[in-house]
């Protein structure tokens, strides 16, 4: 009895486990992460994606900058390592718009080119994206 409720726990326990979600930038193209793991919920990706931007600062270059979020999957995974190619057997990452979660970019304010302006675009599993959210916005 004591076994059967400590393995009923533990298996409740697994299942509640949630894991964390992990951003992995290509080697290719520094603009381009795979989320391992992503929630389920759209307003908790955009909260993942939000903080992952704030605590890597780094990762935003000090320019015109686009970045984008994708699902790892089998297909997007190829894109850590390697470069799109066209031709027989092409692999370009726009094939996969599926998989495509989130881009950010980031721009120069448009009366003042000093400042910046940051856009986040969810995007849902057929490519659309949602009305973009400004989470930076230092033009005034």
């Amino acid at each position: 009895m004591k076994k059967t409720i400590l393995l009923l726990l533990t298996f409740i326990f697994c299942i509640s486990c949630e894991r964390k979600t992990e951003f992995i930038q290509s080697n290719v193209y520094p603009s381009l992460f795979l989320l391992k793991d992503p929630p389920k919920d759209d307003s908790l990706i955009k909260k993942e994606i939000i903080l992952f931007l704030i605590k890597n600062p780094s990762k935003i270059k000090k320019r015109e900058y686009y970045i984008d979020f994708y699902k790892y999957t089998s297909n997007t995974k190829y894109f850590l390592e390697n470069e799109e190619y066209d031709g027989f057997g092409a692999q370009v990452l726009s094939m996969y718009n599926k998989d495509l979660i989130a881009s950010f970019s980031l721009s120069h304010c448009k009366t003042d080119s000093t400042k910046w302006v940051g856009k986040l675009r969810l995007y849902n599993e057929w490519g659309d994206h949602f009305k973009p959210d400004t989470i930076i916005y230092k033009c005034n």
